[in-house]
């Protein structure tokens, strides 16, 4: 059976947490269990050193112990003021042994009062000795130091008298046992209660994250079986919003590529149906003997197998700049010159179609440029047969070369009316597309001239675009870096 992400999520939170209740849960018993008495006995000490200061501060204050003595300072007082003194009533600073009374507050137990022995009441354990050895405050016991623990009674830096404290005995098995099992029914509905919390917090959170991922996952699979027009709806602004949009942007894409697939066999076979169809007809005329076989009309044929010969030469130009970088070869050219030659090359036939091209370059000296020189051509003739073959007599096409300040040449060729609308400037550089309002068949040219110009700026790293000319046409503007080879 498939494990889904939501419950590998959802089990990696709840065994992570797990563990770490474990581990805590395991490290405290064993504290506890451990280090329970050494805890009860340091505690012990502290609160006898906290209660030797108060006896030195309190013999400074009244004059010294034997001032105490006179004065009827008795140790009930002395153990009411100290029980004030961290914050416990006076009752239970005359009865309590501090760390013992709260164990067994804790446990509710209620044992009857002990002997001066007793581990329990910590004024049954304390004492105020005079140096000599002698008690002075409280009852006296035997001073053995494995069973006393003393602390002076420093006044005017000077020991006057000592604090002995009784040690604890060992705490008894049954106290400790009862304890330690309270404190681990304690860590075990902590650990249930954090390991419930923590399955339904797992399970929300894996919902949160795993569900937009099979929104995904179903898009994705949809997508793949060509159902391009599917989408996403998200709000998220994290990572896997970022994935679905882009998911969408994915379906976008092939959309739009299906598409263009589509128009494009639909153009292609058009484009060649046409030639084609013309071929035959007069071929079959031949046949039939409506036209005579005659140089005339083998030319005939000739040219039509010409166009059809320069549209696929076209297609598989732009085949293989789809497939890979336009094979360029570079060498060192005038660009100038290069321009000037192209321009002076279709002055004659923008004459025989009543048009005027005016060619003006803004530099005296040689432009020197590395460029692939028959690509340039290309693409500057196709730029400027686009222009005779769509501006309208009389008409007028303006070419203007110059370098800009960031290191590049720019060619810049504009005509008269008729212009392209602005929804269709940025398209005439797609494959096959032809204005219903300039562009048609009628004028000839296979639409794919401008396209072909497009990749040839790219393998020389440049930019080709198309706006409004104030002249009423369109202008073009190719930019080309100075090193085409080289650019970046």
């Amino acid at each position: 059976m498939r494990i889904r992400l939501v419950h590998k999520q959802a089990l990696l939170l709840v065994t992570a947490v797990l563990i770490a209740v474990l581990a805590m849960g395991a490290l405290s018993a064993w504290n506890l269990r451990n280090g329970f008495s050494d805890f009860l006995a340091t505690r012990d000490v502290e609160r006898l050193e906290q209660f030797a200061q108060l006896i030195s501060e309190t013999a400074i204050k009244e004059g010294g112990i034997a001032s105490m003595e006179s004065k009827n300072i008795r140790l009930p007082e002395l153990l009411q003021q100290f029980g004030r003194s961290i914050g416990m009533s006076p009752v239970r600073a005359m009865n309590a042994a501090l760390p013992h009374q709260e164990i067994k507050d804790f446990l509710n137990l209620r044992p009857p009062p002990r002997p001066v022995d007793s581990i329990d009441a910590f004024k049954d354990r304390i004492a105020i000795y005079s140096l000599d050895g002698q008690a002075t405050l409280g009852v006296g016991f035997n001073p053995e130091p494995e069973t006393s623990i003393d602390r002076p009674v420093i006044v005017n830096d000077e020991i006057v008298a000592m604090v002995r404290m009784a040690k604890l005995k060992p705490v008894p098995n049954e106290v400790e046992f009862r304890f330690l099992n309270i404190q681990y029914q304690s860590m075990a509905v902590v650990a249930i209660v954090l390991l419930l919390t923590t399955m339904v917090g797992a399970f929300w959170v894996s919902g949160h994250w795993v569900t937009p991922l099979i929104e995904v996952q179903s898009a994705t699979e949809k997508i793949a079986q060509g159902k391009f027009e599917t989408r996403l709806k998200t709000q998220r602004s994290d990572e896997i919003g970022d994935t679905m949009r882009n998911v969408n942007q994915m379906a976008v894409s092939l959309q739009s590529l299906e598409n263009s697939r589509r128009k494009w066999l639909a153009d292609i076979s058009h484009e060649l149906r046409t030639p084609l169809t013309v071929l035959r007809g007069e071929i079959d005329a031949t046949i039939d003997g409506i036209i005579k076989q005659s140089p005339e009309s083998i030319q005939s044929l000739k040219e039509e197998v010409l166009k059809l010969n320069a549209l696929v030469d076209d297609l598989h130009l732009l085949a293989i700049a789809d497939l890979q970088a336009l094979p360029c070869y570079f060498e060192d050219v005038d660009a100038a010159e290069l321009v000037r030659a192209i321009v002076h090359r279709f002055q004659l036939q923008a004459e025989h179609l009543g048009l005027c091209m005016a060619l003006q370059i803004h530099t005296t000296s040689p432009l020197w440029v590395r460029w692939d020189a028959k690509r340039i051509e290309q693409l500057i003739g196709n730029l400027l047969g686009n222009s005779l073959r769509y501006t309208d007599a009389p008409g007028q096409i303006f070419i203007a070369l110059s370098s800009t300040a960031t290191g590049r040449v720019l060619l810049q060729i504009e005509d008269t009316s008729p212009s392209v609308s602005v929804e269709e400037l940025p398209k005439i550089f797609e494959p096959l597309f032809r204005s219903d309002a300039s562009r048609n068949r009628a004028t000839g040219g296979s639409g794919l001239g401008l396209a072909i110009c497009m990749q040839i700026a790219k393998a020389h790293h440049g930019e080709l675009n198309a706006q409004k000319s104030q002249w009423g046409g369109v202008k073009l503007n190719l930019q080309l870096p100075f090193d085409g080879e080289m650019a970046s």
